[in-house]
């Protein structure tokens, strides 16, 4: 029997690589996508994975990376901007260009990682991001799976690593 197959956005995040983790634990087959493949092996030595490089801003690399699997993860953040990295082009942007794409290859299961107290009202540039990325995925792959997760820390975090270093 075929084991199933998962592509994961930002594998090599701090999310994302654990989300890589827990379904090799549970014997899928996993695709990471990342911008720099390098980090996959330095991250998941003697670990069998299909690594491929992708960029969430192409339609084509990341049709690539959805073709022939059964469920897609997307785990793409960003939490400081800079230069053509916005809120509103990883949240909004690329997040509903991976679960279009992800519905036209006939993927069945998408799930999106989105935060706490997403609104697409709110005056913070950040939560307004993933509100609107909520809405416009939920339009891209109507059977999407959202999780809200609040702040995560640990070893390699976004959240309190930056502010010990400080």
């Amino acid at each position: 029997m075929a084991r199933r197959k998962v592509t994961v956005f930002g594998g090599t995040g701090f999310l994302g690589r654990r989300v890589v983790q827990h379904l090799l634990e549970r014997d899928f087959s996993v695709r990471v996508v990342a911008r720099h493949p390098e980090r996959i092996a330095a991250l998941f030595p003697d670990v069998q994975l299909d690594a491929i490089q992708a960029d969430v801003n192409d339609d084509r690399s990341v049709a690539a990376a959805v073709a022939g699997v059964e469920g897609v993860v997307n785990a793409v953040s960003l939490y400081r901007e800079s230069g053509p990295q916005t809120f509103h082009s990883v949240h909004v942007d690329a997040a509903t260009r991976v679960a279009r794409l992800a519905r036209e290859a006939g993927v069945g299961r998408f799930i999106h990682v989105s935060g706490i107290g997403s609104d697409a009202g709110s005056t913070s540039p950040y939560i307004r991001s993933r509100g609107k990325g909520e809405k416009a995925v939920r339009e891209a792959f109507s059977a999407t799976t959202l999780i809200r997760p609040s702040v995560m820390f640990g070893k390699g975090d976004a959240f309190l690593i930056p502010i010990a270093a400080r």
